[in-house]
């Protein structure tokens, strides 16, 4: 039994077990002989062997599991002693009186509900096991039983009625109503009985006589009635077999029903009273209960099957007898009734309509005909016909017949004309085998149902008519009959076709008549024209009735054309239909039937137009499509796409090429524009593309291929392109790549080479460097790309592109940062720098090619090698980038504003990386000591880095510029770090051969030397030479000769903080005396000189320290008038100045430690420190802010950071210069405290408000309660705004920190909220505080802060009482709580919710908006979704197809009143973790002041830690279930999987066992 399980698993396990553990001998057994030792060990090793006698005890268990399982289950389970089973008398008809137990009353084990399947199932699953079993003893059996007697024993434990109740699928089978059926609510229990009953029939079905009583009433009254689809298909093939082999099953049936009935008399007569009883007059007739089932099997269209049960019916009905049809009245009839009631009922009407009908009309005639061979057969005849049973034959023929053609040429009866006619014929011819008298019955009643059709006046012929004609035709192999009829029909359709074209205009058409009626003459076309006078009244007919035709029915001439052979006569016809459509008003229309007509290859060949018929017409309609292109009807577009694959028919070829040619030149200016225009709607590449999509690509013209490239590639990287044009566009090229010839890819190739080399160049392109380079890299192969000039320009052209460009810095303020840069231009034409023309990222087209270069060469790094010359472009292109950097509003001439200055610092990294792998890729240690010789014979080296220098240093000699001499020393800082100090001595020979020809390049070479710190020995002796000649030279030529040697030796300065000396203090002494006699002197010295001097001052300084005398006097001199003379807002001047500045640091520096020194600085510190603090005090003229300014401000920070006391007053440093230096160091104070609290991890970090600042603001809040002066309140206020910057892009944790602090020292509370009260009026109620109704409170520009005005204080208070509701909102909060002055505390509510609320939520919600700020959102599953109009904001978390949402809604009154946390859907956590993640938003939100966007990444957090690493259910797929939301939390022990709760005990209801649904191992 187990073998057989239900459960295929088990049953696999336990069929391998018998098989491996167990033979069966039924031969009487014999006892062994005794065995010696060595015998016995080999009996061990045999099967265990089932004689006769344990294979008869098996087969009595399987007889009771089948009969009473729930016992067999109690005595192998046994909770008490097994009852006694019932019995059941045998009676007649074959009922048996083997003992049953009724399942309805099964005695219940002490289990668990949710261990215990239910009793019903289980008995179910052991009848499924025994069934089996019983099979397996059948087969086995019949191959050793050979003794009638046996089998006949064997064959009577199956003569039991109760046990094929489990055929049946009711509660109370009609054949043994005493008991429950055991096949109640069990499928599988009635499969295994049928499959049962199949095995039996194969094994003994020539000893199943004494088992027929019972089988028969069974099968037959469990079959017809069965309503489990799968159990319908198991019953089939034993029901056909059993009905096959025993006929007289219906007989023994209908016997069985009779007895029955008698039983029931007996029964009640034995119940009454011993009075006799007057008998009755009339006898009652025999009813079949099983044919009338029958009856009701075919009513209801076989039950729902079918495709199974129509094609058994004529079996069933070969197998029942007279008998059985004399128990109905009116046996035919009755019959086709039920038959026809499937189709009245709808029975038919499944997912399979057609393939059902067509089963049921074949199944009904074939019946028909089988009837009508009954009726032949006397016994039948006198029971199916009252009267000739030939009359009722051709009678039931006729309406079969009639009622077939009505069902199926009316569509009621979804069955295809084909097969209907096919079916038709077969039942002709079947019914001729049987008589030529019911043929031709057949056939008339056919022919005159046909002819009807025609004669009837209705909208349509049915279709039916001209197939069944064909098929007809084909199958009676054109009888005379049936070719009489075709020629009738044939003319009457003609007849009425002429009528048609005839009647007057304004008759009203009937077009699904004409339409039936062209059908006709389609199916006959060959007899159409075998007539000729009725050929020639056919063709006077088409040519004179032409424009009718085309607006009536069109595939009329389809028709003609196709079955006339007369190539003249159809030519003539074509170009008359030709001419007619281009003049009529529907060309679409009219065309397309004629276009299906080509696809179908349904004209003739030969047919052409005559000449330009439509050409006019199809090319005013793809003018049209393509000037509206997103207005183009689509049958407009599918016309002229259908007329592009098919011309030859209805265009000529010029107009062919005509179109080809405009689609074309539409799609090129179409793709030009969007390369160029944004605003160009890609919609308008549509209707070009879908035609062009139609021509082969061999016809697409070489112009053309380039912009399908650009369109398909290109245009796809900046702009979202439809779905359908990028593929349909790339297919295109692809199709034409795959086809074109080597000449033509070759040529084409090029084309698109050089569309892309003029987009990188062109500033008005869309696409970016970036685009074009993926374009390339993605298309390298079909571009056929080798050199990558063939995309860039070359090394002369890129040249010419940079020579054209100003050499000289934007400012001459880059003099503080590069030394290389004078203070003062020389030439004031190579300054002027016009505004560059840029692209819409900002880029010049010299930036766009650089840009490009550089990528590319970064991807190719032995390229970079190979072409050393770029570095010149790439280090000139970070000189500019780096300028526009320092500058930010200067024009530049490489750059525009809307440059990215992120995307401009990583290109300058990205220089800076290629150039160090470029220089430092060398072939040895020596390479550089040739270079440098040739360079001083002035020969060109070979290598690409000598090459460079070469043109970097002899090429400068016509181009000597400040531009070539930076990227001189940026290459020299890299290839000097690995020279030695004899290459470093060469290159000093080397600039001082040629400093009179190139300075700048002299200058570049001698300053990368002195910065390298090689210190060659030429290099002090340089030194000497250049401060000796100072000497020299007379103030007449200081401007000149004099200002070149200061900057050269400055250059030679070496670092103040290494052991080389720059000068002897001799030298240094002197070279001061020839510095005051410049000065000194009648001739106007420039400021440049002065500037000059200022450098090398901070490196002489140090060696005059302990020399008095007039040089400091000097010293101090220049320094002062250089502080007079300079300004923050002069950038002209700011080189000056920082080197003033750092000279007087370098003062003040020496003057801490030498005495000398600070006695002369002390007498002239006042004054030069004073310059210093006005210079620091004055206010801005400007807000242009660039690198060199922010570097003098920094220094002249410092200074006054330490002024001495004598120059410190209260209007010293006015507080808002002081709030802007304290504002930078406040940003970067809080990017260190925000990365300490995040890397520290063993210490518990606590971010805490600066002492300092601690300190100012409670030191300002005293000198306030001393004196309420404007000076004190401002310090105050700034003090606080100071405070409010402090929490600017500040973690969570560092301003909980920050908040924490503020709440123990309570500065909110007792100081801040007072002061601010205090200074707008709400003391004095919300009536006289100052009004805000015209200001705006989120913004305060301090700059344009005035003590003048009344109304500065105030504004400033409110905008930091807006700063204060917006980041500590929590200590606002606790305040309005605890305050006990309630006109205070309405005062303050009214006035926050009126003027700040409003600006609070709208910056709140557009900070969740801002997609930089809420970066850390950024996830695939979480959407956040903002509702300004209700200040809401949504965040959902998808998990599989479920979400997890949250909603947080700001009270109009917010930050009055806290953020509202509303959970609106959970699945898959529990209410507990739910509840305390809403319960920490709310927290977050509440008492840490943090914003919607903390909350939520509080959310997120939560939620992908909680969902991480979470398996799906095997059985569901999904993490969630389906049922309940909840988590796959049931683990399987063994193979460790997971699975959801609801999903586990539904799996355990289907597969009846407890096991998992992977392993198979039990679930406990």
């Amino acid at each position: 039994m187990a073998a057989h399980d239900v459960d295929r698993q088990v049953s696999a396990y336990a069929r391998q077990s018998w098989d491996r553990f167990l033979s069966v001998s039924l031969a009487p057994s014999v006892s062994p002989k005794p065995a010696d030792e060595a015998y016995i060990e080999s009996a061990k090793q045999l099967k265990l062997l089932l004689d006769a006698a344990s294979f008869a005890r098996i087969v009595g268990f399987i007889q009771r599991v089948l009969l009473d399982p729930g016992g067999v289950y109690l005595y192998v389970n046994p909770p008490q002693p097994a009852p006694q089973l019932p019995t059941v008398q045998r009676g007649k008809g074959g009922k048996s009186a083997q003992p049953v137990r009724k399942d309805a009353e099964p005695v219940s084990r002490a289990k668990p509900d949710e261990e215990e399947e239910k009793v019903d199932d289980r008995n179910a699953r052991l009848r499924i096991g025994a069934f089996g079993a019983a099979e397996w003893i059948l087969t086995t059996y019949s191959q050793s039983l050979r003794d009638e007697k046996e089998i006949s024993k064997f064959l009577s434990l199956f003569d039991n009625a109760a046990l094929w109740t489990s055929l049946y699928y009711g509660e109370m089978a009609p054949f043994v109503p005493e008991i429950v059926a055991f096949g109640w609510n069990q499928p599988g229990v009635r499969r295994s009985a049928w499959s049962f009953l199949q095995t039996l029939l194969r094994t003994f079905k020539s000893h199943l006589e004494p088992l027929l009583p019972a089988i028969s009433t069974a099968v037959l009254r469990s079959a017809w009635v069965e309503p489990d689809v799968s159990t319908r298909n198991a019953m089939w093939a034993p029901l056909l077999t059993f009905l096959k082999e025993h006929p007289n099953a219906w007989d023994l049936e209908l016997s069985s029903n009779s007895e029955g009935d008698e039983d029931e008399e007996n029964e009640d007569s034995e119940g009454e009273n011993d009075t006799p009883k007057p008998q009755a007059t009339t006898s009652t007739s025999p009813v079949s209960h099983a044919f009338q089932e029958f009856l009701g099997f075919l009513e209801l269209g076989c039950s729902g099957s079918p495709l199974q049960g129509y094609p058994a019916i004529i079996i069933i009905l070969s197998t029942i007898s007279p008998a059985i049809f004399a128990t109905v009245q009116e046996p035919l009839q009755t019959l086709f009734i039920s038959f026809w009631a499937a189709v009245d009922g709808r029975a038919l009407s499944g997912l399979d309509r057609v393939a059902a009908s067509s089963a049921f009309l074949s199944s009904l005639l074939e019946s028909a005909v089988f009837m009508v061979r009954r009726l032949g057969n006397g016994q039948f005849a006198q029971v199916l016909a009252h009267d000739d049973p030939k009359i009722a034959a051709r009678v039931l023929v006729e309406e079969q017949i009639s009622r077939v053609w009505e069902e199926v040429s009316s569509g009621r009866l979804k069955v295809q004309d084909e097969t209907a006619s096919r079916t038709l014929a077969k039942t002709l011819l079947s019914l001729k085998q049987v008589d030529d008298y019911y043929f031709a019955a057949a056939w008339d009643k056919l022919a005159a149902l046909i002819r009807a059709e025609l004669k009837t006046p209705g909208p349509s012929i049915p279709s039916l008519v001209p197939s069944s004609l064909k098929i007809f035709r084909e199958e009676l192999k054109a009888g005379p009959n049936v070719n009489g009829l075709i020629n009738e029909i044939v003319h009457s359709a003609i007849s009425q076709l002429e009528q048609v074209l005839e009647q007057d205009s304004k008759t009203p058409a009937q077009p699904e008549r004409l339409t039936s009626l062209i059908a006709i003459l389609d199916t006959f076309g060959e007899e159409l024209f075998q007539d000729s006078e009725l050929a020639k009244a056919v063709d006077e007919a088409i040519l004179q009735h032409i424009s009718l035709i085309l607006s009536l029915s069109l595939p009329l001439i389809l028709v003609y054309l196709s079955n006339r052979k007369d190539e003249a006569l159809m030519q003539n016809v074509w170009h008359t239909a030709l001419q007619a459509i281009a003049e009529s008003d529907s060309l679409v229309n009219s065309l397309s039937p004629l276009l299906d007509a080509a696809e179908k290859n349904a004209l003739p060949a030969s047919l052409k137009p005559s000449g330009d018929e439509l050409d006019g017409a199809v090319g005013q309609l793809v003018a049209r499509c393509l000037t509206n292109d997103s207005q183009t009807p689509a049958t407009e577009l599918s016309v002229l796409k259908r007329l592009l694959i098919h011309p030859g028919h209805f265009i000529s070829k010029k107009c062919y090429d005509g179109l080809i040619s405009s689609l074309g030149e539409t799609f090129s200016a179409h793709s030009q524009n969007a390369l160029h225009d944004e605003g160009i709607p890609l919609s308008t590449f549509s209707t070009p593309l879908k035609l062009l999509q139609t021509v082969s690509s061999t016809e697409l013209s070489m112009s053309l291929l380039p912009d399908i490239f650009l369109f398909a590639f290109v245009v796809p990287e900046f702009r979202e392109i439809d779905p359908s044009q990028e593929p349909t566009a790339e297919e295109l090229w692809s199709s034409w790549n795959s086809q074109a010839s080597e000449d033509n890819k070759h040529d084409v190739r090029a084309i698109v080479k050089q569309h892309l080399r003029d987009l990188l160049l062109d500033c008005t392109a869309l696409a970016t460097p970036l685009h074009l380079l993926h374009v390339l890299s993605s298309r390298r192969d079909e571009l056929n790309v080798g050199d990558f000039e063939e995309i860039f320009p070359s090394k002369k052209e890129l040249d010419a592109m940079l020579d054209i460009l100003p050499p000289n810095p934007v400012d001459v303020s880059l003099a503080v940062i590069d030394p290389l840069v004078p203070t003062a231009i020389e030439d004031d034409n190579d300054n002027e720098v016009s505004e560059a023309v840029v692209d819409r990222s900002g880029y010049s087209s010299y930036a766009r090619v650089v840009t490009a270069l550089l990528h590319y060469f970064s991807d190719e790094r032995q390229l970079a090698k190979e072409n050393v010359w770029a570095l010149r472009h790439f280090l000139a292109f970070a000189q500019y980038a780096d300028e526009k950097l320092q500058f930010p509003e200067a024009e530049s001439s490489l750059f525009g504003r809307a440059v990215s200055p992120t995307a401009l610092q990583d290109l300058t990294a990205k220089v800076d990386q290629i150039t160090a792998y470029v220089l430092s890729s060398v072939p040895d240690e020596s390479w550089f000591s040739p270079i440098i010789s040739s360079l001083l014979n002035g020969q060109p080296p070979s290598s690409g880095i000598g090459r460079l220098l070469y043109d970097l240093v002899y090429d400068s000699a016509g181009r000597d510029t400040v531009r070539e001499s930076r990227v001189l020393h940026s290459v020299l800082q890299h290839i000097l770090t690995s020279a030695t100090k004899a290459e470093a001595d060469q290159m000093i020979m080397l600039a001082r051969k040629i400093e009179n020809k190139a300075p700048h390049a002299a200058l570049a070479i001698i300053l990368s030397i002195t910065q390298s710190a090689l210190e060659p020995p030429r290099l002090d002796r340089y030194r000497n030479e250049l401060a000796a000649g100072l000497l020299g030279i007379p103030a007449s030529k200081a401007n000149v000769e004099g200002l070149w040697s200061l900057r050269r030796l400055f250059a030679t300065a070496p670092d103040p903080e290494s052991d080389i000396v720059f000068l002897s203090t001799p030298r240094a002494v002197n070279l001061m005396r020839a510095c005051q006699q410049w000065i000194t002197s009648d001739e106007d010295i420039a400021e440049a000189v002065e500037s000059e001097m200022t450098l090398i001052f901070i490196h002489l300084a140090p060696i005059l320290q302990n020399i008095p005398g007039s040089h400091w006097d000097f010293i101090f001199d220049v320094l002062e008038n250089n502080l007079e003379n300079c300004s923050f807002d002069d950038s002209s001047t700011l080189a000056t100045l920082s080197r003033s500045l750092r000279l007087l640091l370098t003062i003040q520096d020496l003057a801490s430690t030498n005495k000398s020194l600070r006695t002369l600085w002390q007498g002239r510190q006042n004054t030069i420190l004073t310059l210093v603090r006005d210079l620091v005090a004055t206010k801005p003229g400007t807000t242009t802010s660039s690198g060199p300014l922010s570097v003098c401000r920094e220094l002249a920070l410092t200074i006054v950071q330490n002024l001495p006391s004598a120059l410190i007053d209260q209007d010293t440093l006015p507080k808002i210069m002081a709030y802007h230096m304290l504002r930078e160091a406040a940003t970067k104070r809080t990017e260190y405290v925000v990365v300490e609290a995040a890397v520290d991890t063993e210490i518990e970090f606590k971010a805490e408000l600066p002492l300092e600042l601690i300190d100012l603001l409670q030191r300002s809040l005293v000198q306030e309660e001393e004196s309420q002066d404007h000076h004190n309140i401002m310090a105050s206020l700034l003090s606080w705004m100071l405070t409010f910057d402090l929490f600017d892009n500040a973690s969570l944790k560092v301003k909980s920190g920050y908040i924490d602090h503020l709440r123990q020292l309570d500065l909110i509370s007792g100081h801040f909220l007072p002061e601010v009260f205090s200074i707008l009026g709400l003391y004095e109620g919300a009536a006289k505080a100052f009004k805000l109704d015209i200001w705006a409170v989120d913004e305060f520009y301090l700059d344009l802060y005035s003590s003048q005005s009344a109304t500065s204080l105030s504004l400033l208070a409110a905008h930091l009482y807006y700063r204060a509701l917006k980041v500590v909102p929590s200590l606002f909060r606790s305040w309005l709580l605890d305050c006990r002055d309630r006109q205070l505390s309405a005062a303050v509510t009214t006035y926050t919710s009126t003027y700040f609320s409003p600006a609070l939520i709208r910056a709140e919600l557009v900070h969740v908006k801002d997609t930089s700020a809420a970066a850390d959102l950024t996830d695939e599953n979480l959407t956040v979704k903002v509702a300004s109009a209700v200040n809401e904001v949504t965040a959902s978390y998808a998990v599989d197809e479920y979400q997890l949402e949250l909603k947080l809604k700001l009270p109009v009154d917010w930050p009055l009143h806290n953020i509202e946390v509303k959970d609106t859907a959970r699945v898959g956590v529990t209410e507990d973790r739910w509840r305390a993640w809403i319960l920490g938003v709310q927290q977050i939100l509440s008492f840490r002041s943090g914003s919607i966007i903390d909350g939520i990444s509080f959310f997120k957090k939560n939620v992908t830690s909680h969902f991480e690493g979470q398996s799906e259910c095997a059985i569901c797929y999904s993490v969630i279930s389906a049922m309940d939301g909840s988590l796959p939390k049931k683990p399987c022990k063994t193979c460790k999987n997971r699975f959801h709760a609801g999903c586990l005990y539904k799996w355990f209801s289907s597969s009846h066992s407890p096991t998992c649904p992977l392993c198979r191992s039990e679930i406990m």
